[in-house]
Parts: structure tokens; sequence; C-alpha cells
């Protein structure tokens, strides 16, 4: 893996382009821990295009020299979406579930498979997003009213999407995902895919 180029995102997050050796596709929710100067940091898979990919992490790479993987974390339970979503079923509604670096996995996805199944994403952020939360376009009927905020990217692919924090952020439900699922039930006939 060869480090190409980074850009800083918004809320501290970074994202940080390669180059694989191989054009295998990487599951959706594919991580990594990099050695980062004298720490770890975890890289989640957000694109990826033949041998280029993309990961979000919380910190800048320091070495741009090579990369140094220090050990890849077990995989999460995502990793059955593998191989380009074959184990999805056409007619369901899914609900992606992620917070923090693993909205990465959620991007990757829906990206490879917005055109062929239909999802409802929730994003929780423990301090912020990787993104500058704006009002939803789109109706999400019998959600908490205070969740009006939403993911401009999805948005832009036509993705109901809504947003928890536990710092508060105006337009975000107020709190992580149990405390929603205290207020707010899914309807029984989804199904959930939880990214962590």
């Amino acid at each position: 893996m060869l480090f190409t180029s980074q850009a800083e995102q918004n809320g501290e997050f970074w994202l940080i382009n390669v180059l694989l050796t191989t054009d295998k596709p990487l599951s959706f929710g594919h991580s990594l821990t990099i050695k980062n100067g004298d720490n770890n940091n975890e890289w989640v898979l957000f694109n990826q295009t033949g041998k280029n990919a993309s990961f979000l992490a919380k910190k800048k790479y320091l070495d741009e020299k090579s990369i140094k993987i220090q050990k890849s974390p077990p995989p999460p339970p995502i990793m059955v979406l593998s191989e380009q979503g074959k184990y999805l079923k056409k007619g369901k509604t899914y609900l992606v579930l992620a917070s923090d670096l693993k909205m990465a996995g959620a991007f990757h996805l829906l990206k490879e498979q917005k055109d062929k199944h239909h999802f409802i994403v929730i994003f929780h952020a423990r301090e912020a997003f990787p993104f500058i939360v704006k009002p939803s376009q789109i109706m999400f009927h019998k959600f908490p009213h205070e969740a009006i905020g939403s993911c401009p990217l999805l948005e832009d692919w036509k993705q109901v999407s809504r947003l928890c924090s536990s710092q508060g952020l105006a337009g975000c439900f107020d709190g992580d995902f149990k405390e929603l699922f205290k207020t707010w039930t899914p309807p029984t006939d989804w199904e959930i895919l939880n990214f962590g």
C-alpha cells in the first residue's frame, strides 16, 4: 500500500488516499490499524476504485514515505456484505447505523449499492461529523421531530439520512443509538446493518 495524498475534512477527520497492491474489492467496513508516529490510528475504507482507495481517519498521517500496518482489527459483522452486496435482498429496506469513523463503511456501502436497494441511514457522532450538517430536504415520518439534520452527500444521492449527536449539535437527535431506540422504533420488517 502506497500513500498518495490526504485532505482534512470537517470535524478534524482526514481522508487519506492510497494506492493498493491489487484491485480486488475490499469489504464494506474494512479497517486497518496504522502506525502513525508514536501512536496507532484506525483507518476505515471510504471508497475504492480499482487500486485507488480512500480511508477516513481521525488523525493526519505523519509518515508519508510508507504505510506501516500494525494489525487488522477483527472484522465487523458487516463483513458478510463483502463481494459488493451479494447478500443484500431485493425489495428489503435496510436501516444503516454507523458512528464516528465507521460512517466511512456506510458511505462505501451506499455508493456501491444505492441504486439497487432501499436504505435509511442514521449516523451518530460522539464529537463532530466529517461533513457539515444541513437540514434534510427528504421527509422521514415518525422520526423524532428535532432530528432534521442530514448528511449532504447522502442527500445528493437521494438517500434518507438523520443524525444523532452526543454533543447536542443543532438539528440532531440528542443522544446515541441506545437513547434513540428508547424513543423511536424502526419498523419490524426493516433489516439493520450496524457498522458500529
